[in-house]
């Protein structure tokens, strides 16, 4: 029987600290210990100059009488934790610096040296590896394959929100008549606080759309009144309208949020004049497509 494979590690960060707080109890480690050069302490914004200083006097940290704290324990297992910050942000700056120079058309061997790899191959993997180091989720490796993977999901996600902009953009004439239709009944229908809220959002924005993101916008407010309108119906038993003018209103708004959004065909490939091209052109004959 196979052994059971071993589980893999979830990527432990520290992220975000607060330094100054921590640089803060290390100094004062230092004066409990009788750092010689305590005077010297730096400022804690030079994050790097405490942590040389530290570990430069380290080893002449005494112990005071009658003290609880392990001064030169405390001091040191502080020190781990600055340098553990320092290593997790200078990831992210190298790989910052990375993207930088390759948006500025900078080829992989040029970073050879700085990455101390001795091929462009070399640079790229690692590249590769401090892109999954910050993306990868608990579970996941930090290789080249991860970042890539991280990226293939980014990219599609942007097409998915990319393809609903469009689609909720197509559907915004027909969402601000809605609009318009809501606010002239808006005393005669059942609020509650999110209804209000996105109600208060349609009557601010209905003449202000004048771009394809903000048109999306608006369908999407439009949807999430009408949701909240019948969530607060069917968590307090009451009508969502009181007249019938503006229960029709209602009506009208929930047929356009829950009907099936369109799909979005894909375009056919185009030649520079604007004919279809030649790999997608298919002859007729007869009236008839060829098969």
């Amino acid at each position: 029987m196979a052994a059971n494979p071993r589980p893999k590690r979830p990527p432990i960060r520290l992220g975000e600290v607060k330094t100054g707080q921590i640089v803060n109890r290390l100094r004062e480690l230092h004066e409990m210990g009788g750092d010689p050069a305590y005077e010297r302490f730096p400022a804690s914004e030079e994050l790097f100059l405490v942590l040389a200083h530290a570990q430069t006097w380290a080893g002449k940290l005494k112990q005071p009488k009658d003290c609880l704290v392990n001064v030169a324990g405390e001091a040191a297992v502080l020190r781990a934790k600055l340098w553990q910050y320092l290593r997790e942000q200078a990831d992210t700056g190298q790989l910052k610096a990375i993207e930088d120079g390759r948006d500025a058309g900078i080829p992989w061997d040029h970073f050879s040296e700085a990455l101390c790899v001795t091929s462009k191959q070399g640079a790229y993997q690692k590249a590769r590896r401090l892109k999954a180091e910050q993306v990868r989720a608990p579970g996941e490796r930090r290789t080249p394959a991860t970042a890539r993977e991280h990226e293939d999901r980014m990219a599609a996600e942007q097409r998915a929100e990319r393809a609903l902009m469009l689609v909720q953009e197509r559907r915004f004439p027909v969402a601000r008549q809605i609009g318009r239709l809501l606010l002239e009944h808006r005393n005669d229908i059942v609020l509650d606080h999110w209804a209000t809220y996105w109600l208060g959002e349609i009557a601010e924005t209905i003449d202000d759309r004048d771009d394809p993101a903000k048109r999306a916008r608006f369908t999407g407010w439009v949807e999430s009144f009408v949701r909240a309108v019948h969530g607060h119906a069917r968590q307090s038993s009451q009508p969502s309208a009181t007249t019938e003018e503006a229960r029709r209103a209602l009506a009208l708004a929930t047929e356009f949020t829950y009907q099936e959004r369109p799909e979005i065909p894909e375009q056919v490939p185009r030649s520079r004049s604007g004919t279809p091209a030649r790999r997608v052109r298919r002859r007729t004959r007869g009236g008839s497509t060829a098969r």
